[in-house]
């Protein structure tokens, strides 16, 4: 038993803290400074405003109209937390995301110790917690992380009663909990994960009629106790349970309706989103079938069939986006978490299990130095006030794969692990300050907002043509009159009291001579790759600075 090993059994009680505080720079840090970004952000902290403003709580509503693309569980959190504090802002919103990000760290410790042991636990919450997609939406306004942690609650629950018969029956009611928690954040996706990877192993264990000790009939009193309230209130209001029920639910997995990418999708995008660790993953599935005892093979199966199981489900989907994997992130964890601790403990019985290590942490330090060189020339390409802002995230990166390759060396193959942790760790910390603020500056529509806002008159709906995002209404507090053809914009601008329009100026432009219309260009600003034009039937007048008040 090395350090590590004795450390991780020694202060168990500690772990959790370690893992608290590891989530500050990782999620907390910085988290209110960034601008909210179209789109998906902006639609969720509508949704909150109207919650918080105008009691909206049971029928959420955007824009003044039915909400019910998802469940409020999400904006149930945002929105109590705005009210604790007095008003939405960007630091609010974010906060339901960090905290399950946090949550999620200290869950998956539970599990990788129930699995493989304290050290391998620990690795595990270490692990996801330092990959690029857990880390984006545990800072993002997106009900993504919350679906994930649930779903990893429920599973995690399972194998506890699955894997000890003393705890079975109170971690078998408890599972139906954070299923019944996810499918008010997102749906019965939050149902049918679980199934799936619970079926998988049942049927990989030969235990099938294990399925009648899940208590299931409790566990749909459990569940119903939690899904129901709300969900037969908004079915008896129109507007909400079609689209609840089987748009949500059915027809975005079923049919093709926004993002559709080809089946093999996710095999080009998986591997990016969980560097540097995916150079460990093959490692420990070939131990799934080749090197593990038996009793090991049963414990690996179960995030192995967790990964393959939702990979396939979402594969099939015609809608897919990146974020959809996030589920399988904490298996693959577990994964590495695993052939990290093993390979540690066996690294004098074979050379077997030295290059299950050695192989991928070079790789993972290759990757390390070689994203802090092309962060620099990236920078240098742009302009030297990119490359002085990048400069520090490069020497951090470059520094550290050098330190990893200097420790793992020196036979401190442990701390060489930890030093990718802290490397990525200190990088984040950077990077969400003059790294993120330098992007923000140029996709952020705040500052255009704030500007309109001095030209609408009180009371006045923002008007908008060609295009929808509610981070415009989010930032002038203002609900949205939308127009799609000439015909309404025309008449908007032939009333005789002044009016502002939102249009992008490529639209406008194809537009413009059809018109035949006296049009003033007010407001003309660059925002995420676009111009955008505040346009008006009067000559701009006027009008006080900007107040640069926060949401409300």
């Amino acid at each position: 038993m090395d350090v590590t090993e004795s450390f991780c059994l020694r202060n168990r009680k500690w772990i959790v803290l370690l893992l608290v505080l590891l989530s500050y720079p990782l999620f907390f840090y910085k988290l209110g400074d960034r601008d909210i970004w179209s789109p998906d952000e902006d639609e969720y902290v509508q949704v909150n405003r109207e919650m918080v403003l105008d009691g909206h709580w049971i029928y959420p509503t955007a824009n003044g109209q039915p909400y019910s693309i998802k469940p409020p569980l999400f904006n149930w959190m945002g929105s109590a937390f705005a009210k604790l504090s007095g008003e939405v802002t960007e630091h609010t919103s974010r906060l339901p995301s960090a905290l399950a990000a946090s949550a999620g760290l200290i869950i998956l410790y539970f599990i990788g110790r129930q699995l493989f042991g304290d050290r391998a636990g620990l690795l595990s919450a270490l692990i996801i917690g330092t990959t690029p997609l857990y880390i984006e939406f545990g800072r993002w306004i997106q009900i993504n992380m919350i679906s994930t942690v649930l779903l990893t609650a429920t599973l995690g629950l399972f194998y506890r009663g699955y894997s000890d018969e003393r705890k079975r029956a109170p971690a078998y009611l408890l599972m139906y909990v954070p299923a019944g928690l996810g499918t008010l954040n997102m749906g019965l996706v939050n149902v049918v994960m679980p199934m799936i990877v619970i079926g998988l192993y049942l049927i990989a264990m030969k235990d099938v009629r294990h399925i009648l000790k899940l208590r299931i009939g409790w566990g749909i009193l459990i569940y119903l106790a939690i899904v129901a309230p709300w969900y037969v209130t908004v079915s008896l209001k129109g507007g909400y349970a079609h689209d609840l029920i089987i748009i949500t639910n059915f027809t975005r997995y079923l049919k093709e309706w926004a993002h559709v990418r080809p089946f093999y999708y996710y095999l080009g995008t998986t591997p990016p989103y969980f560097l540097p660790w995916f150079f460990f993953l093959p490692g420990a599935i070939y131990l799934c079938f080749s090197q593990a005892t038996k009793m090991e093979r049963k414990q690996l199966l179960f995030p192995f069939l967790w990964v393959v199981g939702l990979f396939v489900f979402f594969s099939i989907s015609k809608t897919k986006r990146s974020e959809y994997l996030l589920p399988i992130f904490p298996a693959m964890a577990l994964l590495v978490g695993y052939v990290i601790d093993r390979s540690l403990r066996c690294w004098d019985e074979s050379l077997l299990w030295r290059r299950l290590i050695s192989w991928p942490l070079y790789i993972s330090t290759g990757f390390l130095a070689a994203a802090g060189i092309g962060i620099a020339v990236y920078g240098a390409t742009l302009s030297m006030n990119w490359l002085l802002i990048v400069l520090p995230l490069s020497l951090v990166l470059i520094s550290g794969s050098l330190g990893v390759y200097y420790l793992f060396h020196r036979g401190k193959r442990m701390n060489a692990i930890l030093t990718i942790v802290l490397t990525i760790v200190v990088s984040v910390s950077y990077g969400v300050g003059p790294v993120v603020s330098q992007k923000n500056a140029n996709k952020s529509a705040k500052p255009f907002c704030l500007k309109v806002r001095r030209y609408l008159p009180p009371g006045k709906n923002l008007k908008m043509y060609g295009f929808n995002r509610p981070i415009y209404a989010v930032y002038t507090e203002r609900f949205m009159d939308v127009a799609w053809d000439t015909h309404t914009l025309a008449k908007w601008f032939k009333a005789e009291e002044p009016v502002y329009v939102v249009a992008k100026e490529k639209a406008y432009l194809k537009i413009k001579d059809t018109l035949a219309l006296p049009i003033y260009v007010v407001i003309r600003e660059w925002i995420d790759h676009r111009y955008v034009l505040l346009l008006s039937n009067r000559p701009a007048p006027e009008v006080p600075p900007a107040s640069g008040k926060k949401l409300q």
